[in-house]
């Protein structure tokens, strides 16, 4: 019962958390995609890794300082024959005998430090993994781009749809006005039943593309709720309008462009430097490498048991050395594994250099598009109002019985498709605007 009761109970909130409506600026969905998106979070992941990674190689050329240490019974102790003429003078030549060698017990302890005083391999190595945690960083970043921009045309998309229902909705109410007034009309013998039927054919297709539009709006939103990050089940609310205002004090230099605000070829740069550090890695094997070591200890053996832990018979010893690694030949290894990195170094050149390139012609085609978006957007807006007066015009003829109703809904399917195409052309410039800011490297500096 108790166990019923607690599913009853989850089901309960579940129900009221998800009946919660969301009111999202684009802000909002920004900062919901960057806490949720898994890509992102396995990127940071991958940051964190390439900064424990930086830490160990560090710890490479720090003292290393272990114990060892251990006890051994032997229980077949090893022996050996050996000619006792050369120690025992007047023996005969060749005279053998059965030598033990160790003892039935025997116990060892090491103190020891390792310490790397010059290998010119390590000290490449850890700048190189700095330069690994500055690519992590920036393919993070990279990652934060996409989702802004992925987020934000989303956003846009869903807004842009929702100003078509707007003006379907708008349409339909001042289309079922005109309806309403003409059957007055038609009641009293002012108009045929023909003009009826024209208006009622229109009004019917305006509430079929009501429900495609819709239709289209819940797909937006699903699209929005997938890259956010939320269930598809969340109830959410868009804050703001599709209108120019969006894209107020908005401007861009474009001798004021680096190539280095582009994250991709930010990218490419660090992993030429990295190939570098490689080439400068493998020259640094001809030099030499050096060593010191630290080692103390005890030891100790014996055939009885109940002798073994005797203090006097455990024996010091230690050592300290210095040990050097001269490169004489390696049949010419290093050689070509300099010649490889130098090709790899060469292969990035030709990259940057066709990035460039690329860069220069993104940004030529994303400022033609944003221009020719603006200019669009000029038209309709001046369409739009002539639209508007040709719609009111008519509309004025028809009630006062100087005009048709054939010239309403031609002026009303203009004045639809002048506030479609304005809305559009609003949605054209504002992705237009985030494609040239992705191009010009602007679009998310956080």
């Amino acid at each position: 019962m108790k166990l019923y009761t607690l599913i009853l109970s989850l089901l309960f909130f579940s129900n009221i958390l998800f009946s919660q409506q969301l009111n999202l600026t684009l802000d909002d969905c920004i900062e919901l995609a960057l806490k949720n998106n898994e890509n992102l979070k396995n990127s940071i992941l991958e940051e964190n890794i390439s900064k424990a990674v930086s830490k160990e190689y560090l710890s490479i050329g720090l003292p290393q300082i272990y114990v060892d240490g251990g006890l051994k019974y032997n229980y077949e102790v090893q022996k050996s024959l050996i000619d006792i003429s050369r120690f025992m003078p007047g023996v005969p030549e060749g005279t053998e005998q059965e030598v033990q060698f160790g003892q039935t017990y025997e116990g060892r302890f090491d103190f020891n430090i390792d310490q790397m005083i010059f290998n010119g391999s390590y000290f490449v190595g850890l700048s190189a993994s700095r330069e690994l945690e500055k690519l992590s960083n920036k393919l993070t970043k990279r990652t934060e781009i996409d989702i802004y921009e992925s987020v934000s045309k989303a956003y846009y998309t869903v807004l842009n749809t929702k100003s078509r229902i707007d003006l379907v909705n708008s349409n339909i109410e001042r289309l079922l006005t005109l309806l309403e007034e003409s059957k007055q009309l038609y009641d009293n013998g002012f108009i045929e039943k023909l003009d009826i039927d024209r208006l009622t054919v229109s009004y019917n297709n305006l509430q079929s593309e009501k429900i495609k539009t819709d239709r289209l709006y819940d797909l937006s939103l699903f699209v929005l709720k997938f890259q956010i990050g939320i269930t598809l089940n969340q109830k959410i609310k868009l804050i703001g309008n599709l209108n120019e205002d969006i894209l107020e004090n908005f401007d861009f230099d474009l001798s004021k462009f680096d190539y280095n605000k582009r994250i991709e070829y930010s990218i490419l740069k660090t992993d030429r430097n990295l190939k570098s550090y490689d080439l400068k890695n493998n020259r640094t094997q001809y030099l030499p490498q050096i060593y010191v070591n630290y080692n103390y200890g005890l030891n100790t053996s014996t055939s009885s048991y109940d002798l073994f832990f005797d203090s006097y018979r455990w024996k010091n010893f230690g050592t300290v050395g210095l040990k050097l690694v001269v490169p004489i030949f390696d049949g010419f290894l290093k050689r070509s594994k300099i010649n490889q990195s130098k090709y790899k170094i060469e292969q990035v050149d030709n990259q940057l250099s066709f990035l460039e390139r690329s860069i220069d012609l993104q940004i030529n085609q994303s400022v033609v598009d944003y221009s020719n978006s603006k200019e669009s957007l000029e038209i309709t807006n001046k369409n739009l109002d002539l639209a508007l007066s040709i719609y009111n015009a008519s509309e004025k003829k028809y009630k006062e019985g100087i005009g048709s109703n054939l010239e309403v809904l031609n002026a009303n399917a203009g004045l639809k498709q002048a506030q479609n195409n304005y809305y559009n052309a609003v949605y054209e410039v504002i992705i237009s605007k985030i494609n040239l800011e992705k191009t010009l490297g602007t679009l998310y500096n956080n």
